[in-house]
């Protein structure tokens, strides 16, 4: 008989996450060219070379389309993230800054964000799917939280839980105030807070 499908499956697999994979890319730029709000999925889906029925294949709606690109954005930044932080934070502030500075010098990266602020503070439906979004990369960023404070053998004066939260909002103000007027975050600027701020919630204990 013929050829197994197994190849034939596998070349569908391959042809449906680059599509997915494309579909996400055009989404990037049309996101960040015409704002969510203007933004259709008749552009996203021209501009990814597909159709309109192929995009709502992958993706329900256009809110599904934007939550998963902020979601692959949370998934990478984290991956790098843990990577740099295998042997503490003394040995990743370079790796870490830099996460700070090419996020806010980019464009398309600092205007999703500015996006995807504005229509959760809009749409309260939105504004719960990226409340959940923000509790994944908390979720994301506990362990490692949990691991420098072990390493350190200190006990802080706030939970890890909050620790989390306080360092993603740092991280999110640097990044706005650097892009808004870049002089005033210099590139040593995270590395340098992040450290005061774990040593001074140290209790001593």
């Amino acid at each position: 008989m013929s050829t197994p499908d197994a190849p034939r499956s596998g070349s569908r697999a391959a042809a449906k996450e680059r599509t997915h994979v494309g579909l996400l890319d055009a989404a990037a730029t049309v996101f960040a060219d015409r704002g969510y709000g203007a933004a259709s999925v008749g552009e996203i889906a021209r501009t990814a070379g597909v159709s309109v029925g192929a995009l709502y294949a992958h993706f329900p709606s256009k809110q599904d389309l934007f939550l998963a690109l902020m979601d692959r954005r949370r998934v990478a930044e984290m991956a790098a993230a843990r990577e740099h932080l295998a042997d503490g934070l003394p040995s990743a502030l370079d790796a870490l800054e830099r996460q700070v500075t090419d996020t806010a010098d980019d464009e398309r990266a600092a205007l999703l964000g500015a996006e995807a602020w504005l229509y959760a503070v809009r749409d309260p439906g939105f504004g719960a799917d990226l409340a959940a979004h923000h509790e994944r990369l908390r979720a994301d960023l506990l362990p490692l939280i949990r691991a420098e404070r072990e390493r350190r053998g200190v006990t802080w004066a706030l939970r890890d839980e909050e620790v989390a939260a306080v360092v993603l909002g740092l991280f999110t103000g640097l990044v706005q105030h650097r892009r808004l007027a870049r002089d005033t975050v210099p590139a040593d600027l995270y590395g340098r807070a992040l450290l005061a701020l774990l040593d001074g919630l140290a209790t001593g204990d």
